[in-house]
């Protein structure tokens, strides 16, 4: 699979997302958002064959992630910020706001564990 066909796949996906976090007018709750990306990356990550793609399709995918979060949140934005995010207080009060459950926040902390620690 190409990031074409990955982009096909996923866009529907990416656009429902980006409704989802709309609160009115083109203004998007980045928080949000930061949290639904690294999301969509980790269960991705976890079983590609879930998420219809194969281990070998991930680059691909990451490539396409990292693009919708910099056309939406700007450059240098990408799916390790989202982490970052995540792991920050802003984050961490993001996560309460948003009552993501015990299981996805610890999700969500492993994964960021894995790619700030990879990419340290």
């Amino acid at each position: 699979m190409e990031l074409a066909e990955v982009r096909r796949r996923y866009q529907p996906a990416i656009d429902e997302i980006v409704g989802v976090c709309s609160v009115g007018d083109g203004v998007v709750d980045r928080e949000a958002f930061q949290v639904y990306m690294a999301t969509v990356w980790g269960n991705a990550a976890l079983d590609p064959s879930r998420s219809g793609i194969t281990e070998d399709d991930l680059p691909y995918l990451h490539d396409f992630l990292n693009e919708e979060i910099t056309g939406l949140l700007g450059h240098p934005s990408e799916l390790r910020s989202c982490y970052a995010f995540i792991v920050s207080k802003s984050g961490d009060d993001a996560l309460v706001r948003l009552k993501i459950s015990k299981t996805h926040k610890e999700f969500l902390h492993y994964f960021a564990r894995l790619i700030l620690e990879e990419l340290a």
